[in-house]
């Protein structure tokens, strides 16, 4: 199944670490060193990672390893991307395929997996597992099977949270509402698609489904399903690109649904019913987009020859931060299809799927955000301004001429200096380091 949507896609990742050198209010000129985890692999590594965060900051990722049968596990992953342990979810589950995982209004996780409880088994479909806030211990929810054969062989699967907390699964251009669903539609809302996904609107509750089709002449589909029908779009892409070239996500606390999809031609960030933006030009072939705090968004796109390039809105998706170029994985030169990330406590967390060599499998690594530092100075002072994507950044400290000062409530900072030129560099927490040089008057 992994081999379905395999493309020879060169990926990287940047360590939270990897800011030396680059010039504020840019992107990153070179490819920089990144810091890698394993996740799974390099025998047998699943198809798709289940992502949740809960209100620990813990980031629980579900994966799987073999065939079928295979195994279930959890991994656990600290605020700063550390990691804090692995957990048995299931054995000699059949099926390796789509995983989704969501953290519920009561605390509690909830796993949805495509297969069935064991080989030979009739509960095949998508078949879900409940756990504590704090994960490592998982159960079985006895009965609660749906979708059939098609769900069950899905690659991928979306979930999501309706407006008043009710769990949503989509498989293949399917969706359905509830644990066991009540009703599940006869027919797929879309043809022609290995993989779903599912994202809900924060404002108003709306849930929209998207995914690579294959039917009529192709494209990335996207629909409002829940709780009425929306209007139908099919984004035009190439014929033959690979089932992760985009990516959906709603917002946290602010309205709207995005889809981020390559073309070959640009990376654009579409939000579902409005305008689309070109966030960079080139022929990319893959794309991903994850909720970041305060209703920013995280994108990250690339291709063969691009490697992987991050960025995360402003709060109100209208800017960017300067582009951070990342670096490849270890021996991932060819075959890393398609990123995965979370972002919702303002770093990324990026998990990088890499198709084939020694280095199969899943890995991890976590992506600090960017500011940019800039001065304007007189014959009495000189002002320094911190700036993500345009808004304000508190709580800077800006080391300059050997002086030391914090940006207020504004981004702002001023500090007293002879005349002539000084390196000045900002820190903040959950920020990568920015510089400039300072000419003083």
């Amino acid at each position: 199944m992994r081999t379905n949507r395999i493309l020879p896609l060169v990926l990287a990742v940047l360590a939270a670490t990897a800011a030396a050198g680059v010039a504020a209010g840019r992107g990153v000129g070179t490819a920089a060193r990144a810091s890698w985890a394993r996740i799974s692999g390099p025998s047998q590594p699943g198809v798709q990672l289940g992502l949740a965060r809960t209100s620990d900051g813990v980031l629980h990722v579900i994966w799987n390893r073999g065939a079928s049968p295979t195994s279930i596990f959890e991994t656990r992953l600290s605020a700063g991307g550390n990691a804090a342990g692995t957990s048995t979810v299931a054995s000699g589950f059949d099926g390796n395929g789509g995983l989704a995982l969501l953290a519920l209004p009561d605390r509690t996780l909830r796993l949805f997996a495509a297969g069935a409880t064991k080989p030979g088994s009739t509960a095949y479909g998508i078949n879900t597992f409940t756990a504590p806030a704090a994960g490592g211990a998982w159960t079985l929810q006895p009965g609660a099977y749906w979708g059939g054969a098609v769900a069950g062989s899905a690659a991928a699967i979306g979930a999501t949270l309706t407006g008043d907390g009710q769990p949503v699964t989509a498989w293949r251009g399917f969706a359905a509402a509830g644990v066991p669903p009540g009703s599940v539609p006869p027919n797929a809302y879309q043809g022609g698609m290995t993989e779903s996904q599912l994202a809900t609107d924060a404002a108003g509750g709306a849930v929209v489904l998207s995914g690579v089709t294959n039917s009529g002449q192709g494209g990335v589909y996207v629909q409002q399903v829940l709780p009425t029908m929306g209007s139908r779009a099919i984004l035009p892409l190439p014929f033959g690109l690979n089932d992760w070239n985009s990516s959906l996500s709603g917002r946290t606390g602010a309205p709207g649904v995005y889809i981020a999809y390559a073309d070959t031609k640009a990376v654009r960030l579409m939000r579902y019913g409005g305008g689309t933006k070109t966030l960079a030009h080139g022929p990319f072939t893959s794309a991903a987009v994850c909720a970041g705090p305060d209703g920013r968004l995280w994108v990250a796109w690339g291709d063969r020859a691009s490697g992987l390039s991050v960025t995360r809105s402003n709060k109100a998706v209208s800017a960017f931060e300067p582009t951070q170029k990342l670096a490849l994985p270890p021996g991932g030169s060819e075959g890393l299809t398609f990123a995965q990330c979370e972002g919702s406590t303002g770093p990324a967390d990026i998990f990088a799927d890499v198709s084939s060599g020694a280095t199969q499998g899943f890995w991890h690594t976590h992506v600090l955000p960017r500011f940019t530092l800039q001065a304007r100075g007189t014959k009495s002072k000189t002002t320094i301004s911190a700036r993500d994507a345009g808004d304000p950044v508190a709580g800077v400290t800006v080391t300059v001429g050997g002086k030391r000062v914090t940006t207020d409530a504004h981004g702002l900072a001023t500090v007293t200096l002879r005349p002539g030129k000084y390196p000045a560099r900002g820190t903040a927490p959950g920020y990568a380091p920015a510089s400039i040089l300072v000419s003083a008057r």
